[in-house]
């Protein structure tokens, strides 16, 4: 008997409280003011450059060696922006570079935007590596961070054939008893700024 009294009274509180609500006054012109700014982050280079196994066979301790310019190139597909959509709605893309090195030699890591048929666009980035302490040791970290190389509108409208990307490291002279990793590792971050 006590349960059919409270539902009863409940059922009559939820009759009055349906006929007894108030609405506000919607303006959905305001629709007309919203602008989205998400960021996507997505990884950009990536690359390890383990000396060891780059010193030729049969050279004696302590001898200095080069390598073949194109042993320390790569090449990879990167589509930068991907539609007009992108280009028209970026606000800027930010390319953050870390890179760890325990290799006692100072390197340089450049890239650069390429078309379809690999012909250069725009101009070519380059970031400055710290000499490492020797293998076993922690790495030296150079980053780009705080500081990241950032692609305007004007940049990536540039860009906006861009295909691959090349990537190269440049060291002065390599010993045979080095040893240690070069280890670069970066992400690039899309700034939308779309309207409604």
């Amino acid at each position: 008997m006590k349960t059919k009294k409270t539902y009863a009274l409940l059922l009559f509180f939820s009759a009055i409280m349906s006929t007894v609500s108030c609405v506000k006054e919607l303006d959905f012109e305001q629709l007309d003011d919203v602008v989205l700014t998400p960021v996507f982050e997505a990884d950009f280079i990536y690359s390890e450059f383990d000396i060891e196994e780059y010193i030729p066979d049969g050279l004696p301790p302590d001898t200095e060696f080069t390598l073949p310019p194109e042993v320390l190139r790569d090449t990879v597909n990167y589509d930068l922006v991907g539609t007009d959509f992108a280009v028209d709605n970026l606000d800027r893309v930010e390319l953050t570079i870390e890179v760890r090195n325990t290799i006692e030699r100072p390197f340089l890591i450049q890239f650069q935007f390429l078309t379809q048929n690999e012909q250069p666009l725009g101009q070519l980035y380059s970031v400055p590596v710290q000499a490492g302490m020797g293998a076993g040791t922690q790495p030296v970290i150079s980053f780009s961070d705080p500081n990241p190389i950032v692609l305007d509108n004007a940049t990536l409208n540039q860009l906006s054939s861009a295909q691959k990307i090349a990537t190269e490291i440049i060291v002065t002279s390599l010993n045979t008893d080095l040893r240690g990793v070069l280890n670069i590792r970066s992400k690039a971050s899309y700034y939308v700024n779309y309207e409604l």
